[in-house]
């Protein structure tokens, strides 16, 4: 308790003490950052002399130039090659570790400090190549000299490219240099890199945007590889997206200008020929004379980046981007066109994307007309494509068209392939029930034939085909009616008229056994339908046939083609007689009916199966399923139908 007054008192005397007490003070003058500006004056001759690096040279005669413009706009209108600048630093005692932080310098360039070489930006002469980037600033470290204030000798060795002489001035183009301690420029080098990638976010989001849906509309082609508008419009954005990476690496890392131009040329043709194929199977518009000229427009494009880059640019940048705007101006207008003419014919699909093709369309066409007559001098206001906002990013008109031509096409193609997938859908299950009625239809398993033995062996070339038999025994009076024929096509229509005829001759059948009778009905009912080709075949118990051909390939009797009259299939002529014959069918004899998918088998040479080849292995003793099997393993091309119809010996019966 007697501590507890000097505490009291403590308190009260460091209270005061507070209020008499002020905070530090900072110096403005001697608390400032080394770095100073390089913005002024710079000695400036044209032309190229090595003694013009040396500290002690004599520059007082050249004239003054300002170090924030280019000499184009101050004396030296058009001016490329060799020339060289020269100002001074000076630098208080006690200071060390300097840098020297240079703005954009068109096109490369030397440092020197000193007569000492320091630094270099691009190929020099002799062996000179444009370089650039969009970093717009580099620094170099300057020679360290312990001890006291000093003055240092900078000259910069300048060589323009004549290239971007219709572009760009030679030397410095902005202001922006500085000279400070190394730790100092370090920072704002990384603060301009900073502020460069944050004037990059447009390019960066589309870029993402780019690869993404490329590779998403590339996942449907997948799913749908005989639908190429899917792997076009994949490889325009893909190729898209790699011009955005250029983009983004010239305006980050030094390029050699006439490379980036070849790769940009080359990528673009591949967009625009990427760009029209898509347009081409998405609307398949009938090819014109516009056609043929975007077509052409993308190829001089390519041809153009090839020139420009082998040429070393003989015509300049300005030219080469000339023709780059208005190569692409065929093939934009051409897709528009197609687009209308689409809508005309009421496609779903181009109506959806009409209007942001129309809008895209129209605001390429200002921006290239405007750099055109720009880059041509015509007029100096507009250069391109309109700016919208540059806060908090650079948005200009191309952005918004293109985003809701993107959206629209994208959405095109989403709502194609579900309505691809849908239809699909439904003729799996028409040609599902079709297999399954035309299975019900025609046979798996034959019916019971006493004194015969018959196989058959069908073997469709798709889902569902053509050729049809049908075994009708009639217990009644022992004799059997067979009768096999083929539809002229494929695939559905020609199954789901098999089954028709097969419905008829199960009709006929009920009050009719007569071949002849049973064709005719046939040939009535298919009128106006299709046509076909078919035998049919009656056997008494005795072995009495009766064969009538309607357009059909001969029946083998014991391995030997039977000779037949020709016929005109059914559904060719109303009223048509067929051709009729009679013949007897002993014990043991064997008749083989097949369709013409037998014969007509061919291997990847084109070489047919061939008659031929189908009597050598019925003297082997084929059997319908043997035939049919080296028919379809030596390459079918359409529906292989065998049947074997055998009269059985007494003995074998029992």
């Amino acid at each position: 308790m007697s501590k507890l007054p000097l505490l009291l008192l403590g308190i009260l005397l460091g209270a005061c003490a507070c209020g008499v007490l002020h905070g530090q003070s900072f110096d403005l003058g001697a608390g400032r950052e080394p770095i100073a500006s390089l913005d002024g004056l710079w000695r400036f001759h044209p032309g190229d002399d090595p003694a013009w690096a040396n500290s002690g040279f004599d520059d007082s005669k050249w004239p003054l130039l300002r170090s924030d413009m280019d000499w184009s706009s101050q004396g030296y209108r058009n001016m490329s090659g060799m020339a060289w600048y020269r100002f001074q630093i000076l630098v208080p005692s006690g200071m060390d570790r300097l840098s020297i932080y240079l703005p954009e310098i068109n096109t490369c360039f030397e440092v020197y400090a000193d007569g000492k070489l320091i630094g270099t930006y691009g190929k020099m002469p002799p062996n000179t190549h444009p370089y650039g980037d969009g970093f717009h600033g580099h620094s170099y470290p300057l020679p360290d000299v312990q001890g006291n204030a000093r003055r240092i000798e900078i000259a910069l060795r300048i060589w323009h490219w004549p290239g971007f002489v219709k572009y760009y001035g030679g030397g410095p183009e902005n202001g922006g240099g500085r000279v400070g301690t190394t730790n100092e420029i370090d920072q704002l080098v990384a603060f301009v890199r900073d502020r460069k990638l944050w004037s990059l976010e447009t390019t960066w989001f589309w870029e993402l945007i780019t690869t993404l849906v490329g590779f998403a509309v590339l996942t449907l082609f997948l799913l749908r590889r005989k639908e190429f508008e899917y792997l076009w419009f994949s490889l325009y954005m893909l190729l898209l997206s790699l011009e955005s990476c250029i983009t983004l690496s010239s305006e980050l890392q030094v390029w050699n200008v006439e490379t980036r131009d070849l790769l940009t040329g080359i990528v673009g043709a591949g967009f625009n020929l990427c760009f029209i194929f898509f347009f081409q199977q998405l609307i398949k518009p009938r090819r014109t004379w516009l056609l043929k000229v975007a077509v052409g427009s993308a190829l001089v494009l390519l041809l153009n980046s090839l020139f420009g880059s082998l040429s070393d640019n003989m015509f300049g940048v300005w030219f080469n981007a000339l023709v780059l705007g208005l190569l692409t101006l065929p093939v934009n207008g051409w897709a528009f066109v197609v687009v209308l003419e689409a809508v005309r014919r009421k496609s779903p699909d181009a109506r959806l994307i009409l209007a942001p093709v129309a809008l895209m369309t129209a605001n390429i066409f200002y921006a290239q007309i405007a750099w055109a007559t720009y880059a041509l001098g015509w007029q100096q206001k507009f250069a391109g494509d309109p700016i919208l906002t540059h806060r908090p990013f650079l948005i200009q008109l191309g952005d918004v068209t293109f985003a809701l031509f993107l959206l629209a096409v994208f959405g095109a193609l989403i709502l194609r392939f579900t309505r691809t997938a849908s239809l699909e859908e439904r003729f799996a299950s028409e040609v599902q029930a079709a297999r399954e009625v035309q299975q019900y239809l025609i046979p798996s398993h034959l019916p019971e034939t006493p004194g015969f033995h018959i196989e058959g062996e069908y073997r469709p070339a798709r889902e569902v085909g053509g050729d049809f038999f049908q075994v009708l025994p009639n217990p009644a009076n022992g004799s059997v009616l067979v009768v096999l024929g083929d539809v002229a096509g494929k695939g559905l229509q020609a199954g789901m008229l098999a089954t028709l005829i097969v419905g008829a001759i199960r009709t006929a059948a009920a009050f009719t056994d007569d071949p002849s009778r049973i064709m005719a009905l046939l040939n009535d009912r298919l009128q106006g339908r299709g046509l076909v080709t078919c035998l049919s075949l009656r056997i008494d118990s005795h072995g009495s046939a009766v064969l009538v051909n309607a357009g059909h390939l001969p029946p083998y009797l014991n391995e030997r083609e039977m000779p037949m009259e020709g016929a005109l299939p059914l559904g060719a002529i109303p009223g048509v007689e067929f051709s009729v014959m009679h013949f007897q069918l002993a014990e043991g004899d064997s008749l083989m009916l097949m369709s013409d998918g037998v014969a007509e088998a061919q291997d990847a040479k084109g070489h047919l199966f061939g008659f031929e080849r189908i009597g050598s292995l019925l003297r082997e003793s084929a059997t319908a399923a043997s035939l049919a099997i080296a028919a379809q393993n030596f390459g079918q091309e359409d529906d292989i139908t065998v049947l074997t119809v055998a009269r059985l010996v007494p003995a074998m019966i029992g």
